[in-house]
């Protein structure tokens, strides 16, 4: 009998805790304000504090896997608060004012970083910080020296050592034009924020260089790209401090050896977590193995 009254009792409280709406009119004007909330707090979740990737190439092979989905935490390098509004999964929209928190920590070298496309910023990329602001980087026989010191090869990365570019070829992609190979890469500096660099007297690479920092750093032809003057001679500041990527599947990756480097304004996030993993490559018919079941809840290092 004490059981029945207990659930009795709660059917009664509920009851009394339900909404009662006087129309049509009014619960549908309810349901919209609830659904509104949820969809703004989904939408300052996903901006500033986690959000969901989907992995579409094997640059980061096999450290992370094409087909691999990750939660990434946009709180460690800075949480922000939303700096588009417009149609979901399209490019129909207007930019807003946003605010960056300050950051737990910065990307270090080694660490993988989730961060926006310089090329194209709609575009998330994921790849392996290996030289931050003040770094020296460069490439020997595909071996890469930060600062002058080797940085091992991450645990489940892809290198051919077998098949070397010589250092007399220039690959006609690579960033800045003429600075080597993917395989044999001539040092390259890592500006950080307060950097001055004089611009009188520069090679065809130092003026490329320094030109890819000021656009990145939101100047244009309209402002002269920054410029300032210091007793007649030309100089530019550096306005935020800048990180090399690189994918850990080293001869498959398109990475800062060929578009340049990340502003610290489009570092993202961290990989938190896979949370799924497709394999395209399974056939239908074996549906059971399209999903790598091993993969699940693994972090990413």
């Amino acid at each position: 009998m004490q059981i029945k009254e207990f659930f009795q009792k709660r059917r009664e409280k509920k009851q009394q805790n339900k909404k009662v709406f006087s129309s049509t009119k009014e619960r549908v004007i309810y349901e919209i304000k609830s659904w509104t909330l949820v969809i703004i707090a989904v939408f300052f979740i996903r901006a500033g504090i986690i959000e969901a990737y989907q992995i579409p190439t094997g640059s980061m092979e096999k450290t992370i896997h094409v087909g691999d989905f990750l939660l990434g935490n946009k709180f460690l390098y800075g949480a922000r608060t939303p700096d588009w509004v417009g149609i979901p999964f399209t490019r129909v929209g207007f930019d807003i004012p946003y605010y960056r928190f300050p950051a737990l920590t910065d990307p270090e070298v080694g660490d993988v970083v989730i961060f926006k496309f310089p090329l194209d910023p709609w575009t998330n990329y994921v790849k392996r910080c290996l030289g931050g602001p003040g770094d020296t980087v460069k490439i020997v026989d595909k071996k890469v020296y930060v600062n002058g010191e080797r940085f091992d090869d991450p645990e489940h990365s892809i290198v051919n050592y077998d098949h070397i570019f010589p250092k007399s070829y220039e690959e006609p992609r690579i960033f800045p034009s003429g600075n080597g190979n993917r395989d044999q890469y001539d040092p390259i500096y890592i500006p950080r924020k307060g950097d001055i660099f004089k611009l009188s007297g520069l090679s065809h690479k130092q003026v490329e260089f320094i030109r890819h920092i000021m656009i990145l750093d939101g100047h244009s032809p309209e402002d002269n790209y920054g410029i300032y003057y210091e007793k007649g001679e030309p100089k530019y500041k550096v306005e935020q401090d800048y990180y090399f990527m690189m994918g850990d599947n080293r001869d498959n990756s398109f990475d800062s050896r060929y578009w340049g480097l990340v502003p610290y304004e489009y570092v993202m996030g961290s990989p938190l977590i896979l949370y799924f993993s497709w394999d395209k490559t399974a056939p239908w018919t074996q549906f059971y193995k399209k999903i790598r079941w091993n993969r699940i809840f693994h972090t990413v290092s």
